[in-house]
């Protein structure tokens, strides 16, 4: 055995970071901690998922699988046969995660407010579930995989997260007051983090691994980047000073929440700063791909289901405006199926089946279409002969699907088999689709307005629309590279010059702290040691998927 003691390694989340925030805040100043391990240490673009979204990317950096592997594409998976959905959460993903995997190896983990960890693992230490629904954030002792020590934690100092913003963004006065309550958040946060190292530490625990990510940076970012950007397509020149600062307000208290973070855990140990996906502008635009789909002759909408869509619509939006968010958590989580069959159909129930041959869902967190397929769908239409003529003429419809100017809709529609590997691609949408960027900011794709007959599928927004909310288009929107820096001791060891990407994260940590990786991964150790002819196959194979090699 090694007389040296075990290596620790800290993990900060910042959810949706990106460097293109980070830099000029560095630049001017605003974020020391970050700017000095950025002088110290390696940094990279860091590749999300297909799509990049929390759910699948959070869980790709769990379980260093893609979502093929682990079978996480949204926050809600379409249930097989059936044109109904659940909402997903941890127990629908495969894979062990690298907290189970350091606990049951004998590493002390703590673990908070990672996306998709609801309900949560035994752990050796603490973990505490992030969100695992969009209307589903708050935290309480059944979030933690040790209620009794969350419970002494939280008297002391709070709970991990409350359900305290409605991210509709309906109110009028929101974001005047938004961002104040998203810095709130991340001090609350950080407290409860340092308490909990404090009180693991007094009982002889103290962590080998923590993984502590904040979500502010994301929410942020969708809901400000207007306000940030002055070349937005959204900008609003009278925006107050409290909306043009938002951005960089919370990303100053994000650097001194990872630098109180840091200090407490001990330098001694690697610190590593991530993101899951990055962050951009919105187009002004946002597209209804199901319009474009019947303007192609590939969907056909029933009028009685119509009206039953239109009524569930109607219900989720009154719900989502007039119930408080904590309110709406506790409905949703004691009536998860009822919420579920209101999704349903709200996306579902106004299509003519037999004349459909493809649908989309429209959620702008998973841009796919699925045929309808006889003999796997309830009422499906095309034959299985006819799926690969089906499915290049939806591929066709999207490529050829042109903005006013001329540019494309879709960067890229492909069959899903060329975009995942695994066990769980059939949970995939028949074609993938990544919407393009409008001159540089992004389309969000938002539901289809059928009680206007003539809607065209490309919509121009005005006025106080281009605010956005979540279901209407936010102002912000993610970008495919999220952000990896690495700090302290071993962060000279990491080979960053292949394209790193999230399912590499999952075995250089486990690897770093001394963990055998059993099973198959999709990931490869970035630790220069670990780098061999099969991790050299791996990342080409990731090169040419992405379109960077022949």
């Amino acid at each position: 055995m090694s007389s040296e003691p075990p290596r620790r390694v800290l993990v900060l989340g910042l959810d949706g970071a990106d460097f293109d925030v980070i830099d000029p805040l560095i630049a001017a100043g605003r974020l020391p901690h970050l700017a000095a391990w950025r002088r110290a240490g390696v940094a990279k673009p860091l590749a999300s998922t297909v799509p990049p979204m929390s759910f699948p990317a959070w869980s790709t950096f769990l379980t260093g699988l893609g979502p093929g592997g682990h079978g996480l594409f949204d926050f809600s998976e379409r249930i097989a046969g059936a044109y109904r959905l659940r909402f997903t959460n941890a127990t629908h993903r495969r894979g062990a995660t690298l907290l189970g995997r350091a606990s049951r190896a004998g590493r002390r983990v703590l673990a908070l407010g990672i996306p998709a960890t609801f309900p949560p693992e035994p752990l050796d230490g603490l973990g505490v579930s992030g969100f695992d629904a969009p209307v589903s954030t708050g935290t309480d002792p059944r979030s933690a995989s040790d209620p009794a020590l969350y419970a002494a934690i939280a008297a002391r100092v709070g709970p991990w997260k409350r359900p305290d913003l409605d991210e509709g963004a309906h109110e009028s006065d929101f974001h005047e007051r938004a961002v104040a309550t998203l810095c709130a958040r991340i001090e609350s946060k950080t407290r409860f983090a340092l308490e909990a190292l404090s009180q693991l530490e007094r009982t002889g625990r103290r962590p080998d691994l923590g993984v502590i990510v904040f979500a502010e940076s994301d929410t942020v970012a969708h809901h400000y980047w207007r306000d940030h950007d002055p070349a937005s397509p959204r900008h609003d020149p009278t925006a107050s000073a409290v909306r043009r600062s938002a951005v960089a307000a919370v990303y100053e208290r994000l650097d001194a929440a990872c630098g109180a973070l840091r200090e407490a855990f001990g330098e001694d140990a690697l610190c590593v700063v991530l993101s899951d996906h990055g962050s951009g502008g919105a187009s002004h635009r946002v597209v209804h791909l199901n319009r474009r789909l019947a303007d192609c002759g590939l969907l056909q909408r029933s009028a009685s289901g119509g009206r039953l869509e239109a009524a569930a619509r109607a219900a989720r939006g009154l719900a989502l405006r007039a119930l408080p968010p904590a309110v709406a958590e506790a409905l949703f989580r004691r009536a998860r199926g009822a919420a579920a069959r209101l999704e349903s159909a709200a996306r579902f129930a106004g299509f003519d089946w037999a004349r459909t041959p493809a649908f989309c869902e429209e959620a702008n967190t998973q841009p796919g279409v699925w045929i309808n397929l006889r003999g796997r769908e309830a009422q499906g239409c095309v034959a299985p002969d006819d799926y690969e003529r089906v499915r290049g003429a939806v591929i066709e419809a999207l490529c050829d699907w042109k903005l006013p100017g001329g540019a494309p809709v879709v960067a890229r529609a492909r069959r899903r088999e060329q975009v995942y590997a695994g066990p769980c691609v059939a949970r995939a949408p028949d074609v993938v689709v990544e919407l393009a960027l409008d001159a540089g900011y992004g389309l969000c794709l938002v539901p289809t307005p059928w009680s206007e007959p003539a809607a065209d599928p490309i919509r121009a927004l005005a006025g106080e629309a281009l605010a956005g909310g979540r279901g209407r288009g936010t102002n912000g929107t993610h970008r495919p590279d999220g952000i990896w820096l690495a700090t302290g001791p071993g962060a000279e060891q990491l080979d960053l010059a292949a394209a790193p990407a999230l399912e590499d994260v999952a075995p250089t940590l486990l690897r770093w702290l001394g963990v055998a990786w059993e099973g198959d991964l999709d990931g490869v150790s970035l630790l220069r040691a670990e780098y061999g002819p099969e991790d050299e196959a791996r990342v080409a194979a990731r090169l040419r998927a992405l379109g960077y090699l022949d």
